[in-house]
């Protein structure tokens, strides 16, 4: 069977564009990765003791010393290095690597990484996986603490700079039958609201006739009293 009904209105439906995991709008991230001195020494040579330690060492060439700093390191070194800094920030205590605010900032930093990484190497299909799983991750922590400690959760969000979008609850899917359901909604209610403020209109003409005319039945009804004798 050929159906060959076709409405009157004319409504078009566009499908909602696809939004990248590498948008901050999706993931979150207001902010990159921050910048680092690159004349620090790798995280490697400060692990265990101060950096004046190794700095200050006369036995130790200059040529050694510029090696070991993250101008002559891979970027993974300073990704580290961020790493690190960033965890200091949300710790604890010192020796803290497990708690939610802990993991949470060390998949941030992850997370960034990955997307300056994917927005240069856009063929790497690999690195987009890896983003999309970072991100649902870190979201699963973000609401376990928003659920436990809504205090510190605001905290976290304050340091690390992100923005919690929590999933909608049910999840309902975008599909044309029901974009297109809401599209004949709207469009009804914008007749509806169109053809009210139209009536409105005629009803506010009206009422000027109707007190011109209330005024004229008014005044023939004082004369008339007045000329019966009902009104002095």
């Amino acid at each position: 069977m050929i159906r060959t009904f076709r409405p009157s209105v004319q409504i078009e439906w566009v499908p909602p564009p696809k939004v990248s995991c590498l948008d901050p709008s999706k993931s979150g991230d207001r902010g990159g990765l921050p910048r680092v001195d690159l004349n620090r020494l790798q995280y490697q040579f400060t692990r265990h003791n101060p950096e004046v330690l190794f700095t200050d060492r006369e036995d130790v060439p200059e040529e050694i010393k510029k090696l070991a700093t993250l101008k002559y390191a891979p970027t993974k070194r300073q990704v580290q290095v961020i790493k690190h800094d960033t965890l200091a920030t949300v710790q604890r205590h010192v020796h803290d690597c497990s708690s939610l605010e802990s993991k949470i900032a060390c998949l941030t930093i992850k997370l960034r990484n990955l997307q300056r990484h994917a927005v240069d190497c856009k063929k790497d299909t690999r690195s987009r996986i890896v983003c999309k799983e970072t991100i649902e991750k870190r979201n699963s922590l973000l609401k376990t603490l928003r659920r436990t400690d809504y205090k510190r959760f605001e905290w976290l969000l304050e340091k690390l700079d992100l923005v919690y979008h929590p999933h909608p609850n049910p999840i309902v899917p975008v599909t044309r039958k029901g974009a297109l359901r809401k599209l004949a909604d709207v469009y009804c209610e914008k007749i509806r609201n169109e053809r009210l403020e139209a009536y409105k209109q005629e009803l506010e003409k009206e009422k000027i006739k109707f007190k011109e005319e209330k005024e004229k039945t008014l005044q023939w009804i004082e004369q008339e009293e007045k000329e019966l004798g009902l009104r002095k």
